[in-house]
């Protein structure tokens, strides 16, 4: 691995594994903004605190602060701790060779970067990348988890705590389009859903060791949904995976099995759970409640024009956000009633979660394009159409009242300056 310029590059076969084992990680620098994981610390795409500028972009670059150059590809999303933002990327030969690099929140400069060699298989469809999970962090590690299936942790220094190649014990964990599905970190126990039509599982790591806490046997099919967490009523947490068969929660420390709906679920938009609701991309989109941790979770609602077909919903001020194609769908959160619909013009492929930030809706296309709505009256209002001219496919973070995008190959930091 590869620490900036200052370190030679090594190839981690050549790693003893008392040498992964030894390096510890260091305090965290957490901030009440950090956006640690896929879709925000808590795995809602919001940020309601948040004000950002409705034109950016462009010829002109209008309110775009920084736009950092970064090796290789990535459509991953950048994620942030304290004063780091961190995002992976892959390059070289059937990029093989990943990257993990931290640049300061202030003025983009990197703090470090680390680089080594894929064990697993790197192969993806050309507008993906091996580097198409958004790492997390749980405040003093960074956790990188690569379509390849070679997963790392790192301190708050970029130094290595340890390294697992999962593809060496799973040989058939992959398929040929690429695997995309976030690594979740809670209570200590990084979770990572790795299912495909060979070897199919679900694995809660140790987050200090990397060592394998537990492991379950998932459906033989290809799913790109990403886990996440909730609370239940009676103060336990438990792990969420959904995949076309079934909703299952379990404990994150055991991987015990606490309840399994039979509630065939979406294999690419994710769960969003906030409190004990959860917002399921499950015939359109299906709410739940959850009881007691040894409770069956409770459908409220179901309603089937609410779907998503790439994106995960958002919520925000009690109304539920989803994008179906190329039109931004409005639901009640309570009831599910749809309360009204905008398309987005010549949107063509919205991979990305968008963000919404005070009472605006942010949705980037595959493209560049950036939708701006406004989500302050009765209806939605499209108000401002944006581009970068750059691919984006990875959820957009926020921090302060500055956004954070990765696009394939540049990170932008856009917003109004502190």
């Amino acid at each position: 691995m590869q620490r900036q310029s200052q370190r030679t590059g090594w190839n981690w076969a050549r790693l003893p594994m008392a040498g992964w084992a030894a390096i510890v990680g260091i305090g965290s620098l957490h901030a009440a903004d950090d956006w640690r994981q896929f879709r925000s610390s808590s795995g809602n795409s919001a940020a309601p605190q948040a004000t950002l500028p409705d034109d950016f972009g462009g010829d002109e670059k209008k309110h775009v602060l920084l736009q950092i150059p970064i090796a290789g590809r990535a459509v991953s999303g950048p994620i942030i701790v304290g004063d780091q933002v961190i995002t992976t990327s892959s390059g070289g030969v059937d990029q093989r060779r990943l990257y993990l690099t931290s640049v300061s929140r202030t003025d983009g400069r990197v703090l470090w970067q680390q680089q080594w060699v894929a064990r697993g298989r790197p192969f993806c469809h050309p507008t993906s990348a091996n580097a198409a999970p958004t790492p997390a962090s749980d405040g003093q590690h960074v956790f990188a988890f690569f379509s390849s299936n070679d997963c790392a942790a790192f301190d708050l220094e970029g130094r290595l705590v340890w390294v697992r190649s999962l593809a060496t014990d799973f040989p058939k964990a992959g398929n040929d389009v690429g695997m995309s599905s976030s690594p979740w970190v809670i209570d200590g126990v990084l979770v990572l859903q790795i299912e495909c039509q060979g070897d199919s599982f679900a694995i809660g790591l140790d987050a200090k060791t990397g060592k394998t806490l537990w492991r379950v046997d998932r459906p033989r099919q290809a799913n790109w949904a990403s886990p996440t967490s909730v609370q239940t009523e009676d103060g336990k947490t438990l792990i969420l995976l959904q995949s076309s068969k079934s909703l299952l929660g379990l404990d994150p420390t055991t991987g015990v099995t606490k309840f399994e709906l039979d509630l065939p679920c979406s294999s690419i938009p994710s769960t969003v759970a906030v409190g004990q609701t959860l917002f399921v991309p499950s015939g359109g989109l299906t709410a739940l409640r959850i009881g007691r941790s040894d409770q069956t979770p409770e459908i409220l609602w179901k309603n089937n024009k609410l779907g998503s077909n790439s994106a995960s919903p958002i919520l925000h001020e009690g109304k539920v956000y989803c994008v179906n194609r190329s039109v931004l769908v409005c639901g009640d959160a309570q009831t599910g009633e749809l309360k009204w619909q905008v398309r987005l013009p010549d949107a063509g492929s919205i991979w990305a979660t968008p963000v919404v930030v005070d009472k605006r809706l942010i949705a980037f296309a595959e493209d560049g394009k950036a939708f701006v709505v406004d989500l302050s009256g009765d209806e939605g209002k499209l108000i401002q159409t944006n581009t970068l001219g750059e691919s984006v496919l990875g959820s957009p973070a926020v921090a302060g009242n500055q956004m954070w995008v990765r696009s394939v190959s540049h990170l932008w930091k856009i917003g109004d300056p502190d």
